[in-house]
């Protein structure tokens, strides 16, 4: 005859393993992230196109000429950021119109940007000023936001019709 009490430790102990389990998933990045609060222009107040008509928007792209394959103006709800992590495991994806991918990780200055609608594969876009390291074109400095204003050269990898620098200008807010 089987005692009750044994049973019952039985399952008290498969719960408590059960939300360990749960927990060590959640800790080691295994959570579905959130959807970022806000998505905005870049707060740097910099023009990163020669076009200054652009400060204040949204800005993502490459090439020279404002078109649907090459730089964009989106809107701020047609930019969807996911947010995983917070303070310095921060990671951000944001998706924009026309197929633009980037990727942004928690004190990195390069970020990962690809465009599926161009078949441009993700590639690694390192930010940092070839002249002076203390600009730095993606600001992690308010903790669970990330703002970015870029030119950028475009990767030798991309091959297109259009030649020139990537630009990205926004602003994710992960509160």
């Amino acid at each position: 005859m089987i005692s009750s009490v044994p049973v019952r430790a039985l399952r008290v102990a498969g719960l408590a393993a059960s939300a360990g389990a749960v927990l060590l998933l959640s800790g080691c990045g295994g959570d579905d992230g959130r959807d970022a609060a806000a998505v905005s222009a870049s707060r740097a107040g910099v023009t990163v196109t020669e076009d200054s008509l652009d400060l204040g928007s949204i800005i993502i792209g490459w090439g020279q000429q404002y078109s649907d394959t090459e730089i964009t103006t989106p809107q701020p709800d047609q930019v969807a950021a996911r947010c995983f992590g917070r303070g310095e495991d921060l990671r951000v994806e944001v998706s924009a119109p026309h197929g633009w991918q980037i990727t942004a990780r928690h004190g990195s200055q390069v970020l990962g940007v690809a465009n599926i609608d161009q078949q441009l594969a993700e590639a690694e876009i390192d930010t940092t000023h070839p002249l002076l390291e203390e600009i730095e074109s993606v600001d992690w400095s308010t903790t669970d936001e990330l703002d970015v204003a870029v030119t950028a050269e475009a990767p030798d990898s991309w091959q297109g019709d259009q030649r020139g620098p990537v630009y990205l200008s926004f602003h994710i807010d992960c509160r």
